[in-house]
């Protein structure tokens, strides 16, 4: 800091007051001193942050991949149907085993089932379908939209909004059997499905690997074990 070689008092910056005074009666002293510094500046550590600072890391996405699937998970059980009587505990159960044995049968290979916890004792459910029960019902749904153009769709499609009922819930078991049989079936469903506009002759997204739903579907099923 510049300062008044006769008084020893600090003279002023550019900017504040008496400046011009100061440095009309001091011109040498200023010169000594050097460039005056920035009064907006601050020290290196405490000015801005570099610019890729906020980026997300790899974990954070991640996360908000994971929350993002999550979400999904609970805005498509909201949706799920409330019964125009209680349904039966069997019948939900037995709907779930034919769900695991279909998707074994599409898989190729055992993978985990998923479960629903009955409540003890009871014989009958009043509430909507189970989110572990409803959400991979219409995971598997969509995934008959997309593969063979929808042809399996017309034939094994089900309207999930539609299991209000056991008679409902028996006829979509029934389905699913049906579905669990099909080899033209499986067989489409162990194929990749490209993702659509891609062109692989000219460079093309890669299709992802083969199984049973695109990713996010897959998270929407494996997520109920």
């Amino acid at each position: 800091m510049p300062t008044d070689p006769r008084t020893g008092q600090p003279l002023p910056y550019p900017g504040e007051p008496g400046y011009e005074d100061a440095m009309a009666a001091n011109p040498d002293v200023y010169a000594q001193e050097g460039a005056p510094p920035d009064a907006g500046a601050l020290p290196p550590d405490e000015g801005m942050m570099p610019e890729d600072a906020g980026a997300p890391t790899p974990d954070d996405l991640a996360l908000m991949e994971q929350e993002s699937q999550g979400l999904q998970q609970d805005v498509t059980a909201e949706m799920a149907p409330a019964p125009e009587k209680p349904y039966s505990v069997k019948a939900i159960g037995t709907l779930l085993d034919e769900f695991n044995s279909t998707i074994d049968a599409f898989a190729g290979d055992d993978i985990p089932d998923l479960e629903w916890s009955a409540p003890e004792g009871g014989k009958n459910w009043d509430q909507p379908l189970p989110q572990e029960v409803y959400v991979p019902l219409v995971a598997l749904d969509e995934s008959l939209k997309m593969i063979a153009a929808g042809e399996f769709y017309d034939k094994y499609g089900m309207d999930p909004q539609g299991l209000t009922s056991d008679p409902e819930l028996r006829k979509a078991t029934a389905n699913l059997k049906k579905m669990g049989k099909d080899k033209k079936l499986i067989e489409a469903m162990q194929e990749p499905i490209a993702p659509e506009g891609a062109d692989m002759d000219e460079g093309g997204a890669m299709p992802p690997e083969p199984g049973l739903f695109d990713e996010d579907e897959q998270a929407l099923a494996a997520n109920m074990a």
